[in-house]
C-alpha cells in the first residue's frame, strides 16, 4: 500500500505515461521494457499495490526528459511539457468521466 505522497507521485507518473503513449506512440509494454520492469510490476506500481523504486523513477524521468524532482514535486516544467498541471489534469479527467 502506498502513502498519500507516494500515491501523488504515482498519479503524476500515470499522467506522464499517458502523454508518452500519445506523443511518442509507446505502448505500456514498450515503457516497461525501457524501465527494465515487467508488465505486472508496472501495473502494481500504477495500481498502488507497491511503490516505485528510486531507480525506476530515475529511468522514467530520463525517458520523459525531465528531472526526478519535476516528477516528485509536479513542477512548472511538467506543466510546460504536458500542457497543464498533472493534478489539474487528473481532476479534469475525473469531471469529464462523471
Amino acid at each position: 500500500m502506498q502513502t498519500p505522497e507516494e500515491y501523488e507521485v504515482t498519479e503524476r507518473v500515470a499522467t506522464l505515461m499517458k502523454s508518452l503513449k500519445k506523443q511518442r506512440g509507446y505502448t505500456k509494454k514498450d515503457i516497461s521494457r525501457l524501465l527494465g520492469v515487467g508488465l505486472t510490476t508496472l501495473d502494481d506500481y500504477l495500481n498502488g499495490v507497491s511503490s516505485f523504486r528510486l531507480g525506476t523513477l530515475l529511468k522514467f524521468a530520463q525517458l520523459c526528459k525531465v528531472n526526478l524532482s519535476d516528477i516528485l514535486e509536479d513542477s512548472e516544467r511538467l506543466t510546460k511539457l504536458y500542457g497543464r498541471n498533472t493534478d489539474e489534469a487528473d481532476s479534469q479527467s475525473k469531471i469529464e468521466t462523471e
